[in-house]
C-alpha cells in the first residue's frame, strides 16, 4: 500500500512535468522542462531503490529547474529516511505554506495535502540544542560552529531545531580558544551545551599588545634584551648580533629591495618591448595600404589608416611608460647593490643615469 502511495506521487510528478507550461508562473524552456522530467524520474528510482541521499540531490535540481510541490515532496521524504527531519520539514513547511492559484494542477494539491500530514509524523521527533559560551560577551570576532556549519550570533545561547544523534560544537575568538565538545541529542529532545573561551595558546600577539614586563615584574634571565651591570639584572633593548657594525648590518635588506627593483625592472622592459613591437606592426600595416604614387593612401582605406594608426599612437605611448618604469626600476637595484657592496662612502661616488630611446632603453653609469 506505501509503495503504491510513492508510485502514484512519481506519476503526479511526472504529469507535473508534462503539463507545466499550463501554469504561467513555472514558464520555463523545453529544454529545463525536460530535464527536470528526467531528474524527477531517476530522483523517483533512487528513492524506491532506497538511495535516499541521492534522491535528494536529484530532486532538489530538478526544482532548480522547474519548482513543483511534488519535488519538495519528495525531497522531504528522502530527507525523512536519512533522519534529517530539520530538513525534512523545512521542505514540507514550504510545500503547505505555499499559496496555489485555482488553474494548479492536482497533483500540487495533493503534494500539499501529503505534506501537511507528513509533517505533523515528525514533528515530535526534532530536537533542540542550545550553544552556550562563557565569555562570550568580552570576545572578539567570536565564532561558533555546530556540526562545521557557523551559528548565526543572534542564536548563539538559543535553542535552535536539531537532529536526533550526535552533534559536535566548537567556539573561536582572536586569541581564544574553547575545548570542543560532543552532545548526543534524543528525538524530541531538548538539551543544552556549554562551551568555555580559554586564552589560545598558539594565537599571535593582537598588533596593540604590549609584551614589554610592568614594573614590579620580574624579569626572567634568559629574556631578551636583559644586560648584567655591576651584577644586577637590568632591561634594555637586545644586544647588537655579532659581526653589526652599525649602518652595514642591513645589508641583507639592502639586497632584497635591489633584487625587487630588478623584478620591477624587468616586467616594465618586457611591457615596453611587446607594446613597441605593436606600434611597429600597426605601422607597418598602415605602410602596406599606402601604396599609391608618392606615399599616399587610397580614399576607401583612409579610414583603417587613421585607426592603425591611433593604435600605433597609443601602443608607442605604453611602451614609452613600460621603458621609463622599466629603466628607473633597474637604475634603483643597481644603486641599491652599489650602496651594499661599497658603504655609503662608495655609493656617494656611484653614478647610474637611465636613457631612452626609440625602440630601445637602458641604463650607464660608474660604479
Amino acid at each position: 500500500m506505501h509503495s503504491r502511495s510513492f508510485s502514484s506521487a512519481l506519476g503526479s510528478a511526472a504529469f507535473v512535468l508534462v503539463c507545466a507550461t499550463a501554469v504561467p508562473t513555472l514558464a520555463q524552456t523545453d529544454e529545463q522542462r525536460a530535464g527536470a522530467r528526467s531528474l524527477a524520474t531517476e530522483g523517483a528510482s533512487a528513492f524506491n531503490d532506497g538511495r535516499f541521499k541521492d534522491a535528494v540531490d536529484l530532486f532538489s535540481k530538478a526544482e532548480s529547474l522547474v519548482h513543483a510541490p511534488p519535488h519538495l515532496l519528495f525531497i522531504a521524504r528522502a530527507s525523512t529516511k536519512l533522519g534529517q527531519y530539520v530538513k525534512a520539514r523545512e521542505a514540507y513547511l514550504k510545500i503547505t505554506k505555499e499559496q496555489l492559484p485555482p488553474n494548479t494542477p492536482q497533483a500540487f494539491r495533493d503534494a500539499q495535502s501529503a505534506a501537511s500530514r507528513e509533517m505533523a509524523a515528525i514533528d515530535h521527533k526534532i530536537g533542540g540544542l542550545a550553544v552556550k559560551v562563557e565569555g562570550a560577551g568580552e570576545a572578539k570576532d567570536l565564532q561558533v560552529k555546530l556540526d562545521g556549519t557557523q551559528i548565526p550570533s543572534v542564536l548563539v545561547g538559543v535553542s535552535q531545531p536539531v537532529d536526533p544523534g550526535e552533534h559536535r560544537v566548537e567556539a573561536v575568538a582572536t586569541g581564544y580558544r574553547a575545548q570542543p565538545k560532543t552532545v548526543k541529542v534524543g528525538e524530541g529532545e531538548k538539551t543544552s551545551v556549554s562551551l568555555k573561551l580559554e586564552v589560545d595558546p598558539n594565537a599571535a600577539l593582537p598588533p596593540d599588545a604590549d609584551p614589554s614586563p610592568k614594573a614590579g615584574e620580574p624579569v626572567p634571565a634568559s629574556s631578551a634584551g636583559v644586560q648584567t651591570v655591576g651584577g644586577t639584572a637590568s632591561v634594555g633593548g637586545p644586544p647588537p648580533p655579532q659581526g653589526d657594525t652599525g649602518p652595514s648590518g642591513g645589508g641583507g635588506g639592502i639586497k632584497v629591495a635591489a633584487f625587487s627593483a630588478f623584478g620591477v625592472g624587468a616586467v616594465g622592459l618586457g611591457i615596453g618591448t611587446v607594446f613597441i613591437l605593436k606600434s611597429i606592426s600597426k605601422r607597418n600595416e598602415a605602410n602596406d595600404i599606402c601604396t599609391l604614387a608618392g606615399g599616399g593612401c587610397p580614399k576607401e582605406r583612409k579610414a583603417d589608416v587613421d585607426q592603425l594608426d591611433s593604435d600605433a599612437w597609443s601602443a608607442q605611448a605604453v611602451a614609452i611608460v613600460g621603458f621609463a618604469v622599466g629603466g628607473g626600476s633597474v637604475a634603483t637595484g643597481i644603486l641599491l647593490l652599489a650602496l651594499d657592496k661599497g658603504g655609503s662612502q662608495d655609493a656617494k661616488a656611484a653614478r647610474v643615469d637611465p636613457w631612452i630611446g626609440w625602440n630601445s632603453a637602458g641604463v650607464s653609469g660608474r660604479f
